[in-house]
């Protein structure tokens, strides 16, 4: 298993983006999907992802931590019965959330 991103939702990624940038961490990525726009920032193998529906306040406030796992799926219902997913908000890409044991939310994508 690896540990490939923190999301982050924000309410303005321009701003955010801006922050960011000061503490060292250059956009590798960005791009709009579903009425989303996304970020990824950093230069290694693991990304700050944000988040922002550019409608101000964020409806989805939170962190949470991904990863990538061949069999996402068994993984995810093996850690939390209650996951939520598949979720595919793109070709190639799925994914499953999970909470760990203080709610945490976690984000398994299948690799």
């Amino acid at each position: 298993m690896t540990f490939v991103h923190t999301t982050i939702h924000v309410t303005d990624i321009d701003r955010s983006i801006a922050f960011y940038s000061r503490l060292g961490m250059e956009v590798d990525r960005r791009f709009p999907v579903h009425g989303h726009e996304i970020a990824f920032l950093g230069s290694g193998e693991t990304k700050l992802e944000l988040i922002s529906d550019g409608k101000g306040a964020v409806d989805y406030p939170g962190i949470s931590v991904g990863f990538v796992c061949g069999d996402a799926g068994a993984l995810a219902k093996d850690l939390d019965e209650k996951c939520v997913g598949p979720i595919s908000p793109g070709p190639g890409v799925e994914f499953w959330f999970v909470r760990d044991p203080d709610g945490f939310l976690v984000q398994i994508m299948k690799g």
